[in-house]
């Protein structure tokens, strides 16, 4: 299993069963206030966006990027889809050009082809939001692998159930406020997004 940051809360889990893009974010949101840092533009997104499989946590605008969605990523894609409480999610990215869905049923694991595994915690309390937020959990050839990005589960029994993983991602980069503008030199930049 091989997994590339590709900025801010996405990534690309590549395996022999096949690969996963989750969450690509590019574009500036919520006018231009909130965007990823370091800047991930320059990725080789053609490549990046031929995937099997496309995981979309929620629809927050830091981790469903429309026109990213639209052009960069392959439509050949399969959506493993959250179980949410509303279409949403879905509607969306069929207008987007998305026409192949997994329904997941949330903390139940799901075998893909060529034995990969997935599981998707759906979370829809309250303090979630009304679009909801969710963690992937993935299994290839004994490796288990959780991308809980900013969802926040209460209880990670479910998870620890299912056997040890063996790399649990968490955002890390905060899509607003820091550094507070692009407007700095270069090696400024360059060494903010090294530490």
């Amino acid at each position: 299993m091989r997994i590339t940051g590709t900025g801010h809360a996405s990534m690309r889990i590549d395996t022999a069963a096949g690969s996963i893009l989750c969450d690509p974010w590019v574009n500036p949101a919520y006018f231009a206030s909130w965007f990823p840092f370091p800047d991930n533009s320059l990725l080789d997104w053609e490549t990046l966006g031929d995937v099997d499989y496309l995981y979309v946590s929620h629809l927050h605008r830091d981790h469903f990027d429309a026109e990213h969605l639209k052009r960069f990523i392959s439509k050949k894609a399969t959506v493993l889809l959250p179980e949410y409480p509303t279409s949403q999610l879905e509607d969306e990215l069929r207008a987007l050009g998305f026409t192949s869905f997994l329904r997941t049923k949330s903390d139940e694991v799901h075998e893909l082809d060529g034995g990969l595994k997935v599981m998707i915690q759906a979370l829809i309390s309250p303090t979630d939001g009304p679009i909801g937020d969710s963690s992937l959990w993935v299994e290839y050839d004994g490796i288990r692998v959780l991308n809980q990005n900013d969802a926040r589960p209460a209880d990670l029994t479910r998870f620890n159930e299912l056997g040890h993983v063996h790399a649990h991602m968490l955002q890390f980069s905060g899509a607003i406020w820091y550094p507070m503008v692009y407007e700095l030199p270069e090696n400024a930049k360059t060494a903010f997004g090294k530490q």
